[in-house]
């Protein structure tokens, strides 16, 4: 039976930033909506990028570590939420981006410990050469499981995979990465990410790593912020 209700369509930037904004307060700063649109603090900025998926649940997001200076790198990730509602989605999507993303960033800036864990090249779970700080991990299943999270937090995979992702590593101080398992039965959903690009190698050897398999569908991801040279 064909659904005779149209697809939802992907919210403007401008009322995505008004919902970032307060949920942006809560982890830290004072947000204000400026030209762009642009959500600053200080000189962070926040801007939603033109979306390279049809689906209304995803964003994409670039972070500005200094919004006045544009030779500044930036750190770009993509986000998916999953409720039905184009708001709700959208929520979702931002909170996912700012448990594994943004605290990074906000992180290496306030170095506390607060907001994400550091490793050091030579610590266990350390990135060989650069110094690692890891967000969060946010994931979802049919089941209510958290295997796929938790078999993240354990395994810390950016550091097995530190050989293959350096290859893709294209600038020479401050790289983001983001990583993510999904996997239902026969259907497996790899992703690394390295800068807001696909790195293939990564994500196949990701692919090959024994995380947890599951019959019903079940997703993790986290982000890694390597600064460097360690």
């Amino acid at each position: 039976m064909i659904d005779p209700r149209p697809t939802p369509r992907p919210l403007p930037a401008e009322r995505v930033l008004e919902l970032a904004a307060p949920m942006l307060a809560e982890v830290g700063g004072e947000w204000r909506m400026t030209d762009g649109p642009m959500l600053r603090s200080g000189s962070l900025g926040v801007r939603v990028l033109p979306p390279d998926s049809d689906d209304y649940r995803h964003l994409d997001l670039e972070l500005l570590l200094n919004a006045d200076r544009p030779d500044v790198p930036t750190i770009v990730d993509c986000t998916l939420g999953l409720a039905a509602d184009p708001v709700e989605a959208a929520r979702q999507a931002i909170g996912a981006w700012i448990e594994t993303c943004l605290v990074t960033v906000l992180e290496m800036i306030e170095q506390r410990g607060r907001l994400a864990s550091h490793f050091r090249s030579g610590d266990k779970g350390g990135f060989a050469g650069w110094h690692a700080i890891v967000g969060g991990v946010t994931g979802w299943s049919a089941d209510g499981s958290q295997h796929k999270q938790e078999w993240f937090a354990e395994a810390m995979p950016w550091s097995t995979l530190a050989p293959v992702i350096a290859a893709g590593l294209d600038r020479p101080h401050l790289n983001g990465v983001r990583m993510l398992v999904g996997q239902g039965g026969d259907v497996t959903e790899c992703e690394v990410r390295i800068n807001g690009r696909w790195h293939e190698p990564s994500a196949a050897a990701l692919a090959a790593l024994d995380w947890p398999r599951t019959d019903r569908f079940g997703l993790a991801r986290t982000f890694v912020l390597l600064v460097g040279p360690d």
